[in-house]
């Protein structure tokens, strides 16, 4: 049961607050942002009439506050802010108040903050951010950045035990009665070469049975159900590809660079000059960074930006980037790659990666060698040709359709048309566009900050819903100290 928020009672040892100093950095963001849309923002998530009375949902949002700003886990923030003075008078509570338990701060994050809208939290900083006067830009920039999973990769055989031994464990321990109708997991070797096809069969003859023994399933069994499911759905499993975790199943495969890969999920982030974070997407780390353009440009006119330019990398060069953008009569700071993804016809499923310059087929096999056919004397089109290893296709379980059997080669085109952005061409070539595109790099260093002192380097929990959490908690954080910085730029030198 949710009740509005309580009045802080005058205490006798409130007086020990006066040694928190005055330009404590958590004095200076007491007084940058309003927490109080919190309570509205949750209040749909309680129930208003029945049960206990619940903690106060700024006081537990002001805890995940503190946790993201100084990196702490669940247990350590409630530990260090029992004794820590600044922390208390921060939260609003008395220095002889007990802090919430630990537990609580999950179950906020995930059936509060999770239940409502997360994103609004970020709505809120931008529109506080441009009332105050703090932003005047209207350009953002665009990047991505990448966070790894919470849980190492697996092979298909692992992650297939994993998670047919957690959903009997789980039905076992809720339903005791039920394990004996549960079908026995069979006893495979590793160095079988057909085990992960047999695992295979038997989580999806499990599935099966624990859907007919319990139609009503719910909490952790529809959870280990759920993930279960989409293991023996995922077609791309046993080709190493797909899903690589029974635990985080969300988390996938991706590239920095052609040597450099990693598991797990990346953050789409846009920016405004003054560093302030107005649209944030979260996605598997396999996901296009250039197709989330449209996705922050939204999310940013939503939170209250007047958008009138863009600046970023070039895989934000797409051809339905640069119209869109010019139909909303935006400036697009953005460098042309030689190849647009949509210069001709696409098969499906195909993926263009720009930090790697390969493209990579929906089986997740990616191009060995790449070649330019067509002559410049002709005038005519020429074509960025991608080259895959033929034996891989011989044996792709997804050949129907893309390899055709007995072909020598499996290539993959992508026209180069270059001529039909001729005015961005010349764009590329002003001054302007040379001294706009310097401001690009600044992002990176609101990346780098999220990642060395906030956390977002690897994911702290499992699951998109979680890393979404996460990730918009951490913008929200940055984007506080980014609004003490800036007011502090504001006041007048002292002579």
């Amino acid at each position: 049961m949710l009740h509005p928020a309580r009045q802080l009672s005058v205490s006798f040892h409130s007086e020990l607050y006066k040694f928190v100093p005055e330009d404590h950095l958590l004095r200076k963001i007491h007084s940058a942002i309003d927490f109080r849309f919190i309570h509205e923002l949750v209040e749909q998530s309680y129930c208003k009439y029945y049960g206990r009375p619940a903690n106060e949902p700024e006081l537990l949002f002001r805890l995940l506050f503190l946790q993201i700003l100084y990196n702490l886990s669940d247990e350590r923030v409630v530990q260090e802010t029992q004794v820590n003075l600044a922390y208390k008078w921060f939260l609003g509570i008395n220095p002889e108040d007990l802090v919430p338990d630990a537990s609580q701060l999950s179950r906020y994050r995930n059936h509060r903050l999770g239940a409502s809208q997360v994103e609004d939290i970020l709505k809120h900083v931008v529109r506080q951010c441009i009332e105050q006067g703090l932003v005047k830009s209207k350009a953002i920039i665009m990047d991505a950045t990448h966070t790894q999973g919470g849980s190492p990769k697996q092979r298909p055989l692992d992650v297939l035990r994993d998670a047919a031994k957690r959903l009997f464990r789980v039905v076992s321990k809720r339903h005791p009665k039920l394990e004996k109708k549960l079908p026995k997991p069979p006893h495979v070797k590793s160095e079988q070469a057909d085990a992960a096809q047999i695992m295979l069969a038997y989580l999806a003859s499990l599935g099966e049975t624990v859907e007919q023994l319990l139609p009503d399933h719910e909490g952790a069994v529809s959870e280990k159900l759920g993930i279960a499911r989409q293991i023996v759905e995922d077609e791309r499993l046993l080709s190493h590809k797909g899903i690589l975790s029974a635990f985080d199943p969300d988390a996938r495969f991706g590239w920095k660079s052609i040597s450099k890969s990693f598991f797990g999920y990346k953050e789409h982030i846009a920016m405004t000059e003054e560093e302030i974070i107005t649209a944030l997407e979260v996605t598997p780390g396999s996901t296009d960074d250039g197709k989330q353009l449209s996705v922050l440009l939204e999310q940013s006119t939503a939170n209250g930006m007047n958008v009138n330019e863009i600046i970023a990398d070039k895989a934000y060069s797409g051809k339905d980037n640069l119209e869109k953008m010019k139909t909303e009569t935006i400036t697009p700071v953005v460098p042309l790659h030689p190849i647009v993804h949509e210069g001709g016809e696409r098969q499906e499923g195909f993926e263009y990666n720009k930090d790697a310059d390969f493209v990579v087929c929906p089986a997740g096999e990616h191009s060995i060698r790449r070649a330019i056919q067509g002559s410049k004397k002709t005038g005519k089109s020429r074509s960025m040709v991608y080259y895959f290893d033929i034996e891989k296709c011989k044996a792709c379980p997804l050949q129907d359709g893309c390899y055709k059997s007995g072909a020598k080669s499996k290539s993959y085109s992508i026209r180069i048309i270059a001529e039909h952005f001729k005015e961005q061409i010349e764009f590329e070539l002003s001054d302007t566009f040379k001294e706009r595109i310097r401001r690009r790099p600044i992002i990176e260093h609101k990346n780098a900050e999220m990642k060395r002192f906030h956390g977002m380097a690897t994911a702290r929990y499992r699951g998109l819903f979680r890393m979404r959490i996460q990730a918009y908690l951490t913008a929200f954080v940055v984007n506080v100290k980014r609004m003490v910085k800036l007011n502090e730029q504001k006041q007048p030198a002292l002579s």
